[in-house]
């Protein structure tokens, strides 16, 4: 019988290769793409639950609830934990007009505990979503991220995310990617080695991003 750390690690290898496949037809996608703003796609993965063609209607530029954005119930298959070991919780930040901010939430998923998955309350994934007035005021913000991680020594590292700009933080309080597309900024910050080793965390962010941005910008990019 196979034990629980084999198991996992059976299940995030299999994470990990379909996301870099999933990288690869994005980056073929893109080199050969036409004029325009193209469709966000989306690379399910094991486990993934079904991907709907667009994001329920919404009056608000963010969805009003995290499990619409990354289902707590399906997080554990994506970082390779047993089922029902996460929970999310949300935090929805004041306006910020000075900087073009109009909406920003916080969900916080953190564990359950139980065999296989970190000590209970341990926070894995933070996923902060900020709406603002223009695609210009996002891109702004986003410089203005980058310039600060960049003063602190940290690295910016783009990487291929079709029509939107996407960067990794290899930060050692915990790597993040940052995904900008029309008025929606989202970052994406794990926590280091809890439960994925910190050498996995690209690919595994880049998969939560991609499962979580179609939900988190409809189709016309508003």
């Amino acid at each position: 019988m196979e034990r629980a750390g084999e198991v996992r690690g059976r299940v995030r290898r299999a994470v990990l290769a379909a996301t870099l496949a999933g990288l690869a037809l994005l980056a073929a996608a893109c080199s050969g793409s036409a004029s325009g703003t193209p469709p966000i796609p989306t690379f399910p993965g094991p486990g993934a639950a079904p991907v709907t063609s667009a994001p329920p209607p919404r009056n608000s530029i963010l969805p009003t609830e995290c499990d619409q954005v990354l289902a707590s119930d399906q997080l554990p298959n994506y970082l390779g934990l047993p089922l029902g070991s996460a929970r999310v919780t949300a935090l929805r930040d004041v306006p910020a007009p000075q900087v073009g901010r109009l909406e920003r939430v916080t969900c916080n998923y953190t564990s359950l505990g139980g065999p296989g998955a970190p000590p209970p309350n341990t926070l894995m994934l933070k996923v902060l979503t900020s709406g603002y007035t223009d695609p210009a005021a996002a891109a702004a913000q986003s410089r203005v991220n980058r310039d600060a991680n960049a003063s602190s020594g940290v690295p910016a590292q783009p990487v291929p995310f079709g029509a939107a700009e996407a960067i990794f933080y290899p930060d050692p309080e915990g790597p993040v990617l940052v995904v900008v597309y029309g008025r929606v900024t989202a970052s994406f910050t794990l926590t280091p080695g809890r439960p994925v080793p910190n050498d996995q965390a690209q690919p595994v962010l880049v998969d939560l991003a991609l499962r979580a941005l179609p939900v988190l910008v409809p189709p016309t990019g508003s």
